[in-house]
């Protein structure tokens, strides 16, 4: 009898421990599909996530950049005073040679655009549209360097494009990413993570470059 009470909870053990591993494997199955399912559900967070994890930007702060550029405005004297603001940033961040200047340290902001145009580590993707603001916005999540350029003008403002998501605007009817804008003529209104459209008008004139 005592052996026959044994084997019966024996067997019952048995059945206990199949069905805990079973209840295990099915728990993890279902952890596994519900992070498929979140992955499928909201794609771009997982890819700004890898974005910013590449991107050089991670060792800049780009508020205090702002904030350090607003100050130098204040404080200036002469005319070309914090100008190099936008060129002292993405050469610190990109490892950049060809924006240094002698005397300033740093070239001027209107001088990236004609240095841009004539060299071979740059390509110029055209007029801001949907298209090319997509592929602006890939680059800069890989961790390059992308820049939108008003070249209505010769002192033309310049912006750069920040690694994250796009959001649709109303007044551009696109999906715009945000950008770090250092604004000359009213520094007070100087940005880092608000949309394209806070810093720039909707124009053909506006011309996208994007660092190979």
């Amino acid at each position: 009898m005592k052996k026959l009470l044994l084997l019966l909870l024996l067997m019952i053990c048995i059945i206990s421990c199949k069905d805990d591993q079973k209840q295990k494997a099915a728990d993890t199955q279902n952890e596994i599909e519900s992070e498929q399912n979140n992955e499928t559900q909201n794609p771009n967070t997982n890819n700004v996530d890898r974005a910013n994890s590449s991107s050089k930007l991670t060792n800049v702060d780009l508020n205090k950049e702002v904030e350090n550029f607003i100050i130098c405005k204040k404080a200036a004297t002469e005319r070309n005073d914090c100008r190099n603001s936008i060129t002292k940033v993405i050469t610190k961040a990109f490892g950049l040679t060809e924006f240094n200047d002698q005397k300033l340290g740093y070239m001027v902001y209107d001088s990236i655009r004609p240095i841009a145009a004539r060299s071979r580590n740059w390509l110029q993707l055209g007029s801001v549209n949907q298209e090319t603001i997509d592929q602006a916005l890939a680059h800069a999540n890989r961790g390059g360097l992308a820049l939108i350029i008003d070249t209505a003008e010769t002192y033309g403002h310049v912006v750069m494009i920040v690694p994250g998501e796009s959001k649709k605007s109303g007044s551009w009817e696109m999906s715009l990413p945000n950008v770090l804008s250092l604004t000359n003529y009213k520094p007070e209104k100087s940005f880092s993570n608000k949309s394209l459209s806070y810093a720039m008008k909707k124009s053909d004139d506006l011309k996208i470059f994007i660092r190979q």
